[in-house]
């Protein structure tokens, strides 16, 4: 089970590597789907259900957020505030500690920026996401999380620095 649970954990990293690379906000949140898909099911076999919840969360979130160029109903302004909470309430009812709110919070912010239309607002906003995540991944033991949240800080800096040479 263990070995399943990190290979769950790798394929999320993967598709969040290739989403800080992304120039178009389509291609981003299809990578960020995929990557919630298989964080949910890795902090699943963890127990680690306030990381599950906001994953479980952000796939249907990204599935809604893809369609807004397209579909007039996606693009309507309550989406993210639905997203937040559908976050909020079961990640309140499975509380145990302060912890848990981390990745909550995180997803909140995800949210947030995820509806921006802009994709480097998007990455500007998942530095501190990271961080919050890296923090709970220590106490849940997730240790592929939390290489993948220093990857992802180290993905995010070498988009920045990619960028500013191609300006």
């Amino acid at each position: 089970m263990i070995i399943i649970t990190q290979i769950f954990g790798i394929a999320a990293m993967i598709f969040l590597f290739m989403l800080y690379q992304q120039q178009n906000r389509k291609h981003l949140l299809v990578c960020k789907l995929c990557a919630d898909f298989f964080w949910s099911v890795h902090y699943l076999f963890l127990g680690a259900y306030g990381g599950m919840i906001p994953n479980f969360v952000g796939i249907f979130r990204e599935l809604v957020f893809v369609n807004r160029e397209n579909k007039k109903w996606a693009n309507h302004i309550i989406w993210p505030l639905v997203f937040i909470i559908l976050n909020w309430v079961p990640g309140l009812i499975t509380y145990k500690t302060a912890v848990n709110l981390l990745p909550i919070t995180a997803s909140s912010c995800v949210t947030l920026s995820l509806w921006c239309k802009k994709p480097k607002i998007t990455k500007i906003i998942s530095v501190p996401v990271s961080i919050m995540f890296m923090i709970y991944d220590v106490f849940v033991h997730s240790w592929i999380g939390f290489i993948n949240e220093s990857i992802a800080l180290s993905s995010i800096i070498f988009y920045f620095i990619k960028e500013k040479r191609n300006v």
